[in-house]
């Protein structure tokens, strides 16, 4: 089975702005479910190999995976992991869940443009359904899969807010089987606006509002927070004033108690630059073992766009 003109089309415009070449690929059953797992994608050299392993919705799977990466390629904010704690397990893991709690921001406009194109039918809905709750079982008073759901579950309600269609009926159903988990994530969708999500800033701030909410969640449920808005950094979106403007005016620098990836001598302490108005990690440097006060006043007095050319640091400008 191949893919539609409309996805060929898709990914033609991809490649036009991917620095080399993408290539998509199906292979597999139908299984009538939707899950992230069956989307993989291989690098090999300047190729990029995008696979559907999944013959249920091969469309709806390759144009999310492709509209997620013409995004990032346009500037809007991407999540990376600069940061290590001293268990590789523990770390493995954190980057898991900060990367599918990111993922709705973007597929607030991702769903809604596959919408647009008729690509969110009957059909793709009920193997969307089918996939969640093939993650999930039912709430049975545990909190061993609390997380999880409530993960599963902002994209689900996400997702559903894109489709056309009466929800209503599965709505109904979702709250049945997971009241408390569909509850928390009924919260945080109210709290991303979703329809306001429309560009790198809004996206940003639907970002930071998922990190903060969950560890609020976690808190409530007395669950472990993962603290995202601390070991993940964002790419910072930033007005033309503010790239002017001295680092001071902009963020915070904290020193944070984790190793620095790819560094493993840990000479130096580590430090993150908080937004001042969010406190999302927005990067991360290294102070020197001497002169440290005189490296921060200089550090502090830079136009902020410098500092992000001095660290190579990824930013988007509005």
């Amino acid at each position: 089975m191949g893919f539609s003109k409309e996805t060929q089309q898709l990914l033609d415009q991809l490649n036009q702005i991917y620095p080399g070449s993408i290539v998509l690929r199906t292979t597999g059953t139908k299984t009538n479910m939707i899950l992230p797992e069956h989307v993989t994608t291989d690098a090999l050299g300047s190729r990029l190999m995008i696979e559907v392993n999944d013959l249920t919705a091969p469309d709806f799977e390759a144009t999310r995976e492709m509209l997620k990466m013409m995004l990032t390629l346009n500037g809007y904010p991407q999540v990376y992991f600069q940061l290590r704690t001293k268990e590789e397990k523990i770390d493995e893991q954190l980057m898991i869940m900060m990367t599918y709690l990111y993922q709705p921001a973007l597929n607030a406009i991702i769903y809604r443009e596959q919408a647009k194109h008729g690509q969110l039918t009957n059909e793709v809905v009920k193997a969307y359904i089918n996939g969640v709750l093939n993650t999930l079982t039912p709430e049975d008073g545990k909190q061993d899969e609390a997380a999880l759901r409530l993960l599963t579950l902002i994209d689900t309600k996400v997702f559903l807010s894109a489709v056309s269609e009466d929800v209503d009926e599965i709505n109904n159903e979702l709250k049945s089987k997971f009241p408390e988990s569909f509850a928390a994530a009924e919260l945080l969708f109210d709290q991303m606006i979703v329809e306001k999500i429309k560009d790198p800033f809004t996206v940003g701030q639907a970002i930071q509002t998922l990190f903060k909410g969950f560890d609020a969640q976690m808190l409530a449920w007395d669950l472990p927070e993962i603290h995202a808005q601390e070991f993940a950094t964002v790419t910072p979106v930033l007005s033309a004033e503010q790239l002017e403007q001295p680092v001071s005016s902009n963020y915070g620098i904290r020193h944070v108690d984790f190793n620095q990836f790819g560094d493993d001598n840990n000479k130096n302490a580590v430090f993150i630059g908080e937004d001042k108005t969010s406190g999302q990690n927005s990067f991360i440097l290294k102070a020197p073992g001497t002169n440290t006060a005189e490296f921060f006043k200089e550090l502090y007095a830079l136009p902020t766009k410098e500092l992000f050319e001095q660290l190579k640091q990824p930013y988007t400008a509005y």
